[in-house]
């Protein structure tokens, strides 16, 4: 019986038709003998027919009846072992029946073996073992492609050694197979896999230098992702340019690599443009193309855009997969657009799409960024449903989720059926630490070195910190000295953590250790030399950290703001401003951008502490070494000047400002604005109309406005609004209604009633407390008539008189002895609802003791105390002030001491108004009484102290407490008297104590502001400077001294008490008395 040997393809296709074929023992028994070669034909057509399991199970009869095949039965039978996937089946034959045989395909068999083990069964170690001993004792090369395969199934399992291993059987003297692109880009791809690009790049220059490689465009496609790994785009780039001038195509994939880097350094748009590029030179995108663009906007906080790369996607017939709606949901959640991700979510659901773990841990960390922990758990719960298992990846997505918010506890319950990996326990000492549970870190600690799992250097740094946080130092230091054992190197963060460790405790010797160490690494990083430089300062070890600081600069690090101002402020508390200048000159010779950095900073320090020439001196050093000053930093330094009056250098600054920037630059213009405001008023508005007209409209600070009305130039202020108001940023009531009251309290009163018919034209309505001001400035001119006219118009243009109007209008008309009129105003008040305060009854008190009307003073006490307005000092000293004009003094020690039981005193000149009545009758040990009290009162005493703040001398206080102990009352108000001359140099005693002590606060601080701000004081005082140190000029102003005038002599005062302060602090009495009777003797009768 004879077989076929070949076989059409139409007799190939109707195999299946042929009939079964009967047993081998029936044909045995039916006579039938077959021989070998008939045997072997049948085998070979069923080995063709690819019926391998037949050519077995006919190999099986032939073994049960003892028919024995020869190297051909043998080699189909092997072929079907290997077709069959029985790679330990066929390699047994291989080795015990074709091991000697000569005359079968052998490198065909042991190729496919070494694949079968390698590739198909993914066992490459076992593949390499048979490739070894193929080599060694099977005299039998395989193909360079069984390398090639055995290579990438080491590297898809990350096993890179045994893949280099391969390489170099391949390469070696045995073998000496070429080298080529598929190979080298699978292993830099590798490489790149296992995050070693540096070992990849490596290897790409070990290839070309043995010029055994020829790249080509799959090749640095490899390199272009090992230079997005390295952090080295610019590398990247011209790859992709070199690859252009050797004429290689670029591909889809490569552009889609290259796009990735950009993304990666975040140039969005020029990633967008490649993308262009790309689709410009008919390289059509891919799925990949458009998700690696998706991605990368996701990544980057523009989801739209991302969204709108799905749409065109879907547009050009590019369907996207569950990996592109990943990337989108996840721009969503980052963005916090939880609700659009499940939309989206629900959609890909019901396009049929299958969902995997990744999707919905994307949805579980947007669901945690949002502290939404119903929705995490409730995703859980329908992944295990949908029987999707979830890994290790969500686990540790949740329980990071819950050690953010403080839920460490929690987490690690929830999940303490879960095998955890070093994130998990790196997340939960994490977790612990930032809580600053110490029970939980040892917890997790304990448990992490049971679970026999190896520390990564994230693991190593947490774990430190978190020994450092709770106190066990050395066992922090010996981990960090363990890992180099632990094959292990310490990265920036490590050094990092372990010197601020130690700053944090004061332990800087080990701190300093450590940074030494870091030194000698080939580490880089600035925040080593912060921390560093930071627990160096807290200590005051200021001259070491300048010197690590210098070497920062010499590394070309960039410097940290925080650090620079943190060591000048630091230098400023050991050695002052001078000390800040010092560490600049030590710097002029470090020609690099910390210079720069620092010159600056130390020049905003300074003028912010008020030196104003250290910071000028600073800025020399920048001039000199050709530095720049920032826009901000001129501002605020002319700013300062400016504010602290040093206009003279304010000139140079402003000059080299305006060379440096121009008048184009809005923070220049307005500055120059804001000097010639203060400058000259005319020369300024001629500027801000150039300025406009040429450029724009220079902006002014509010504060020049107040800067104009604080030294006294209210009418340029009145100017600049009026001309310029444009200039100012939107004002208000409230601005305008300051600048008014200024005008007012200056004398001003048209002119503020000229501004209010200004604002209401600009549609601002002045509100009562802008009148309020108008009508007080114009009773303080004496337009009362004027003032009255204003106050009956204000119901007309609908506002209501406040307390304060109806108390101004009050006070005036009883100074001018009108009474009656107001009595008819306060009825007028009261019956519209208005209710007064103490200020109001303060007016007519004064006012009855002062035309000697004491009853109704009294009576309006009364009334005042019944209707619950309680009495301050002003209304106790008005009181006294009317009993000592009687000459009433049993009535104004009963009131007063009435009054003290209440706890109100008198004012400053009502204890003097006292004192003065009780001398005047000769009770001088109660005289000494109450100025004991006046002494104890703190009103007085601050009134008394404000003196010492003008004249550099000894208390003034404790001056006239020497004087009450000594008895010398008459000597002591002879000093009341000076110092209330010099807090009231113009108007009469009376009038003053009305004015200036009236208990409306804000009244109270514009009186006195005024007078602080008579010419007269001043010049007192610069008398008193001019002569501090003269006896003879003292002792001429003593014999000229007049108690009595209503201009006292400040001067007179001044010099007398620093002389007499002088001799007591010596111990000199006698003299000091000697001095004080012949001052008196010069002044008798006054008193």
């Amino acid at each position: 019986m004879s077989f076929p040997t070949k076989f059409s393809s139409s007799s190939s296709s109707s195999l299946d038709n042929l009939p079964k074929i009967s047993p081998l023992q029936t044909l045995l028994k039916r006579g039938f003998t077959p021989t070998l070669k008939s045997i072997n034909q049948l085998l070979r057509f069923l080995s063709y027919s690819r019926r391998f399991k037949s050519v077995i199970h006919l190999f099986s009869q032939l073994e049960s009846n003892k028919i024995k095949g020869n190297s051909q039965t043998h080699s189909i039978l092997t072929w079907a072992f290997l077709k069959l996937h029985k790679f330990e089946e066929a390699k047994h034959l291989m080795n015990t029946r074709m091991s000697k045989s000569f005359n079968f395909p052998k490198t065909r068999f042991w190729d496919y073996l070494i694949q079968g083990f390698g590739v198909i069964q993914n066992k490459p170690e076992k593949g390499l073992l048979l490739l070894k001993d193929c080599l060694r004792n099977c005299g039998t090369l395989p193909s360079s492609f069984t390398f090639s395969s055995l290579i990438r199934s080491f590297i898809s399992q990350g096993n890179m050694d045994r893949a280099i291993e391969v390489l170099e059987l391949m390469t070696g003297d045995k073998v000496r197979y070429p080298f080529d692109n598929f190979v080298c880009s699978s292993v830099i791809a590798g490489f790149c896999k296992t995050e070693k690009p540096e070992v990849a790049l490596g290897f790409f220059k070990n290839a070309i230098n043995s010029g055994a490689l020829r790249p080509n465009v799959v090749t640095y496609t490899a390199l272009l992702t090992t230079f997005n790994m390295l952090g080295r785009f610019n590398e990247a780039c011209d790859l992709v340019y070199r690859m252009e001038k050797e004429g290689l195509a670029l591909d889809a994939i490569l552009y889609s690599s290259w796009i990735c880097g950009y993304f990666r350094n975040g140039f969005l748009t020029e990633a967008l443009k490649k993308h262009r590029e790309m689709v410009e030179r008919g390289i059509n995108p891919d799925s990949v193309s458009y998700t690696i663009l998706i991605d990368g906007f996701s990544k980057e906080d523009s989801v739209e855009k991302a969204v709108g790369f799905l749409k065109k996607m879907l547009k050009d017939g590019v369907m996207p997969n569950v990996v592109t709606y990943t990337a989108i949901m996840l721009g969503f959640c980052k963005e916090g657009k939880l609700e659009e991700a499940f939309t989206l979510f629900k959609e890909v659901e019901d396009m049929g799409i299958e969902v995997d773990e990744f999707m919905y841990a994307t949805l579980i960390d947007g669901a945690c960024r949002k502290g939404d922990f119903d929705c995490v758990f409730h995703l859980l719960d329908e992944m295990e449903k949908k029987g999707i298992k979830q890994s290790i990846v969500t686990h540790n997505i949740v329980l990071n989720g819950l050690c953010k918010v403080g839920r460490t506890s929690e987490a690690d319950t929830v999940f303490k059926q879960v095998d955890g990996d070093i994130i998990t326990y790196s997340t939960l000492l994490h977790g612990y630490t930032e809580e600053e549970n110490v029970k939980g870190i040892f917890k997790t600690k304990e448990k992490l070195e049971e679970s026999g799992l190896y520390l990564d250097v994230v693991a190593c740094n947490i774990l430190i910190k978190a020994l450092f946080m709770v106190g066990a130092f050395e066992d922090a230091r010996a981990l960090y000295q363990a890992m180099p054992e632990m094959d292990l190197n310490a990265d920036s963060i490590t050094y990092c953590t372990m010197i601020d460790g130690y700053c944090k405790v004061g332990r800087i010797e080990e701190a300093l250790e450590v940074f030494d160490e870091y030194r000698m690494s080939l580490l880089s990083s600035v925040a080593c030399y912060n921390c560093i430089i930071s627990g160096l300062c807290k200590r005051g070890m200021v001259d070491l950290a300048i010197e690590v600081i210098i070497e920062l600069g010499e590394k070309g690090l960039a410097l940290d703001m925080g650090i620079s101002t943190m060591l000048i402020r630091a230098t400023f508390a050991q050695t002052g401003a001078v000390g800040v200048m010092n560490f600049v000159y030590k710097l002029e010779n470090f020609g690099s951008d910390i210079c720069n950095s620092f010159c600056d900073d130390a020049i905003c320090f300074l003028c912010k502490r008020g030196f104003l020439e250290a910071a000028s001196e600073v800025y020399i050093v920048m001039r000199r070494k050709g530095f720049a000053l920032t826009k901000s930093s001129y501002n605020l330094v002319l700013k300062k000047l400016i504010d602290g009056g040093k206009m003279s250098l304010v000139g140079p600054f402003l000059n080299f400002f305006l060379k440096e920037y121009g008048l184009v630059e809005s923070i220049v213009s307005k500055i120059v604005a804001h000097y010639l405001c203060l400058k000259n008023m005319d020369t300024a508005l001629r500027f801000l109309k150039k300025m406009k007209e040429q450029v724009s409209t220079v902006t002014l600070p509010p504060s020049v406005l107040r800067k104009l009305v604080k030294d006294g130039r209210v009418l340029d202020a009145y100017k600049l609004v009026l001309e310029a108001s444009g200039n100012f940023p939107v004002m208000d009531v409230v601005d305008y209604s300051i600048l008014v009251h200024a005008l007012c309290k200056e004398g001003y009163p048209n002119q503020a009633l000229v501004l209010c018919a200004f604002v209401k034209n600009k549609g601002i309505t002045p509100n009562i407390v802008t009148y309020n001001s108008v009508i007080n400035g114009l009773c303080r001119q004496g337009c009362l008539v004027e003032a009255f006219r204003l106050f009956d118009s204000l119901e007309r243009i609908g506002l209501v008189p406040s307390t304060a109007t109806y108390a101004t209008l009050l006070d005036n008309l009883c100074k001018q002895g009108f009474l009656l009129e107001a009595k008819k105003l306060f009825d007028g008040m009261i019956y519209k609802g208005c209710k007064p305060n103490i200020r109001v009854f303060n007016s007519f008190i004064d006012n009855y003791c002062k035309f000697g009307q004491m009853d109704e003073a009294l009576k309006l006490l009364s009334d005042l105390e019944i209707k619950g307005v309680k009495p301050d000092e002003f209304t106790v000293s008005a009181l006294i002030y009317g009993y000592c004009k009687k000459g009433d003094m049993e009535g104004a020690l009963t009131f007063f001491s009435e009054f003290k039981m209440k706890g109100v005193s008198p004012d400053f000149l009502g204890f003097i108004h006292m004192i003065r009545g009780l001398c005047a009758k000769g009770r001088m040990e109660e005289a000494r009484s109450i100025l004991r009290e006046m002494l104890q009162t703190k009103s007085a005493v601050d009134l008394i102290n404000n003196i010492d703040t003008k004249i550099e001398s000894e208390s003034i206080e404790s001056f006239l407490l020497f004087l009450c102990e000594q008895g010398s009352i008459k000597e002591a108000l002879v000093v009341l008297s000076e110092i209330g001359s010099i807090h009231f140099p113009i108007q009469k005693w009376s009038t003053v104590y009305q004015e200036s002590q009236a208990p409306n606060n804000c009244l109270k601080s514009e009186a006195l502001s005024a007078v602080s701000t008579v010419p007269e004081r001043s010049n007192k005082i610069s008398d008193l400077d001019c002569a501090l140190h003269d006896p003879q000029q003292i002792r001429k102003l003593v014999e000229n001294y007049d108690v009595g005038k209503e201009e006292s002599q400040l001067c007179s005062f001044g010099f007398y008490y620093s002389l007499l302060s002088s001799l007591c602090s010596k111990g000199e009495l006698h003299k000091a008395n000697k001095l004080m009777n012949e001052m008196l003797s010069s002044l008798q009768g006054d008193l």
